[in-house]
């Protein structure tokens, strides 16, 4: 309103000056028209011009394969239109699949790969625009929901990303319990197809196709372990104690493995033992040395695997990091082990005493070999135990002790008969 008032009274001014002032109704009419198209301008923008959608920052593994992305409700895209008077916008896919542009129409994208909406803006484009091109980009990844079901710690409902793989989200449900079977987890897609993974290949074997991208509207479902199948009991050193199934021809290394046993620093690989009942419930034991070290030439019933059956008791002992030393000695007990060390090193540490019998008579008890040797210059390993023996005159004095407290009670006993 005020550029019309303004504009009239220039107007009537131009009609009633004289020549001289026709200059100053050029100017003023120039500036007139300058202000009137710099309001213009500003208020465009405003008319003409879309809000434009900042990208979120997104943790991609590598660069989207339009071929395999698959475009759904959400996705935004940066609509590009090269030419004369070309043009940048965005556009997101509506709730029902379809990306809207403007003066070419709406375009149904959803369940395409992103190189077919690529090229489904283009033909559309083509028909609308002789002279340019238009182009789609995605710029901004949609999020959606999905749903992660049975053996895991924290079941419901959950927002993903089309660039997050199934095991992430399992891990925000903190993770599959003991009960549940890594190897056969289900994706159930809302078109009702189902994938299996074995999440196990790929925690353990880096197996990405075990380790899907997922989709909108997936169920992931992680079924428990059947007990009426083949199960092995795990004890010992073990985080994940109890019972376990196994799969067929599965061995005891594949099986240590999938349950996270070499977790613990101090399981003694060279140890663990294996209880297998025969057909009249004997049990038998069986000795497994998983590192194949030489020890099979001392040992020939050593075996360095083992292939796990139903019914099978899985031990797993601990690595004895200390040496033990017991018998004549000021401060018996535990104590660290130092490679290179002697009986008589260990003996000097713990303390001699007076009633120490001979050197010669220490005796040894290797944990790994299970042999017992004798003599101050043994070779001490982890776990080992080392007994002092008590001097001959000690025993003897000991032995007069005991047997003068049984004659004094016989004493007395036939006294009290009298």
């Amino acid at each position: 309103m005020r550029n019309l008032t303004l504009a009239f009274a220039v107007v009537v001014s131009c009609l009633l000056a004289a020549g001289s002032e026709s200059v100053i109704c050029q100017i003023a009419t120039s500036q007139l028209s300058s202000s009137t198209t710099e309001e213009k301008k500003e208020k465009l923008p405003l008319l003409e011009e879309p809000q434009k959608v900042i990208p979120l920052n997104q943790a991609i593994e590598t660069a989207i394969d339009p071929d395999e992305y698959i475009v759904d409700a959400g996705d935004v895209f940066s609509i590009n239109v090269w030419g004369r008077d070309g043009m940048e916008f965005p556009s997101q896919v509506t709730p029902e699949g379809n990306l809207i542009i403007g003066t070419v129409g709406s375009i149904r994208v959803s369940g395409k790969t992103l190189t077919e909406v690529k090229q489904a803006v283009r033909e559309a484009g083509e028909k609308k625009y002789k002279l340019e091109k238009i182009t789609a980009n995605l710029i901004q990844l949609r999020v959606f929901r999905i749903h992660i079901t049975g053996e895991v710690r924290k079941p419901g409902a959950y927002v993903a990303q089309a660039v997050d793989r199934v095991y992430t989200l399992i891990e925000d449900a903190e993770g599959i319990t003991a009960w549940g079977n890594e190897r056969e987890v289900q994706i159930r897609h809302k078109e009702n197809s189902v994938d299996t993974l074995d999440l196990f290949n790929y925690k353990k074997l880096g197996s990405l196709e075990q380790n899907i991208f997922v989709q909108n509207g997936d169920v992931i479902y992680v079924p428990p372990l059947q007990l009426t199948e083949k199960t092995v009991t795990l004890a010992g050193r073990a985080t994940q104690r109890g019972i376990h199934q196994i799969l067929p021809n599965e061995t005891l290394k594949n099986f240590l493995l999938r349950v996270n046993a070499f977790y613990n620093q101090d399981l003694d690989v060279e140890n663990i033992y294996v209880v297998r009942a025969d057909e009249q419930r004997k049990e038998h034991y069986i000795f497994i040395d998983l590192m194949g070290s030489a020890r099979k030439s001392e040992h020939p019933e050593l075996v360095d695997d083992l292939l796990l059956k139903d019914g099978d008791k899985i031990f797993l002992p601990s690595l004895k990091s200390d040496v033990y030393v017991h018998g004549a000695v000021q401060t018996p007990g535990a104590y660290i082990f130092n490679a290179g060390y002697t009986a008589r090193d260990y003996v000097g540490i713990a303390g001699g005493t007076i009633e120490m019998g001979k050197m010669e008579n220490i005796k040894v008890i290797h944990i790994r070999t299970k042999k017992i040797e004798k003599g101050p210059d043994i070779q001490i390993e982890r776990g080992d135990t080392i007994i002092v023996p008590i001097s001959f005159r000690r025993q003897f004095t000991d032995y007069l002790q005991i047997l003068s407290s049984f004659a004094t009670l016989t004493f007395a006993f036939m006294a009290a008969q009298r």
